[in-house]
């Protein structure tokens, strides 16, 4: 009998994959979401898995698939998930385990920030995330969440209803939209709803609020008028400005950002440039800044045959001078002089 030979075959191992979440591992009771496996070049089908088990199989398209949650519960979709690629008779390791969070089954946190929420670079931020006061849970794990972020901040067990988060000399990094929320550790799990978000702004200078007018700057006279300033989020103090140094109407506190002033019956004379400044009191001294300039145009009434035409008694002398235009034309229709406060001009001009 000849010699037997033995041939070993190595095999190298397929690359891991990558599991993450759209638009996020942290989503609203109710909603629907999407787990994406992206693997390597050749992979053909993907598996998604769920504590453990076997959940479902797809076909590969482009090295990746989307395996799709709809309508997300707490009990039964907040639960740890890793996916595997596959090529031919192999498959690769698990992903890394991607844990998602359904939030609203407990009242939601409010979030602060200490020294405030516009701070130069370099400063250190405090972030508070506290259970409501009608929720006296302990034991509770407290995340800290950023807009844009596909993965949570941090994450603490404190013994109490408080939870700090540092952010150490911050940097336009740092700035952005951020909220909190809280969860138990014990099944069944319950996660509370996020909390308010809370915009931070890293920055030596305020940026310019925005100044519009609805339903447009040019208005007739009588009409109503809505100016809407948009300014950063949080505690601000609105003020309307004409013309940069006339304040015409009185400060208005807002919490979102944003404040609507109601100009009504608006007349003439109230034509000008508009501004809107906030305020926010920061580090003991007060931060203001301005928006661009509005032009607001109000015109008279306009003017059909056989109409009046009503005219404001402190916008005129008492002989007043009426002309009569017509569209499409620069020709005059007619033009008086009485006395009085309105005029009509018959229909038969």
């Amino acid at each position: 009998m000849g010699p037997t030979f033995t041939f070993l075959l190595a095999v190298d191992p397929l690359p891991r994959p990558t599991l993450w979440a759209i638009p996020s591992p942290v989503v609203p009771m109710g909603a629907d979401m999407t787990l994406r496996c992206q693997g390597h070049l050749w992979s053909e089908r993907f598996q998604l898995w769920k504590d453990g088990e076997f959940q479902d199989e797809r076909n590969a398209f482009w090295q990746q698939a989307e395996f799709v949650l709809r309508n997300v519960e707490d009990w039964r979709d907040a639960r740890s998930y890793r996916c595997r690629s596959g090529q031919g008779l192999l498959w690769s390791e698990l992903s890394e385990a991607l844990p998602l969070v359904v939030t609203g089954s407990l009242p939601k946190p409010s979030l602060s920030a200490l020294p405030g929420l516009v701070v130069e670079p370099g400063i250190h931020v405090t972030l508070q995330c506290r259970q409501p006061p009608q929720t006296l849970f302990s034991g509770m794990t407290f995340t800290l969440l950023k807009v844009g972020t596909p993965q949570p901040l941090q994450s603490q067990s404190p013994a109490g209803t408080l939870a700090i988060f540092p952010l150490l000399s911050v940097s336009a990094q740092d700035a952005g939209n951020y909220s909190c929320i809280y969860q138990e550790t014990t099944a069944p799990y319950k996660v509370s709803a996020p909390s308010e978000v809370l915009e931070i702004w890293v920055t030596d200078a305020l940026p310019k609020p925005s100044l519009s007018a609805w339903p447009a700057s040019e208005v007739k006279s009588g009409d109503n008028v809505t100016l809407l300033c948009q300014g950063p989020s949080g505690n601000c103090n609105f003020v309307l400005y004409k013309d940069r140094d006339e304040k015409i109407l009185v400060s208005m506190h807002n919490t979102r950002g944003r404040a609507k002033f109601f100009l009504n019956h608006v007349i003439p004379k109230n034509s000008g440039n508009c501004s809107c400044g906030y305020q926010l009191l920061i580090n003991g001294g007060l931060w203001t800044q301005y928006s661009e300039p509005l032009q607001l145009i109000v015109t008279g009434i306009a003017v059909e045959p056989g109409l009046q035409v009503p005219i404001d008694p402190s916008d005129i002398p008492l002989e007043v001078t009426f002309t009569l235009l017509r569209m499409g034309t620069i020709r005059l229709c007619s033009s008086r002089a009485q006395l009085g406060l309105q005029l009509t001009f018959p229909s038969s001009l």
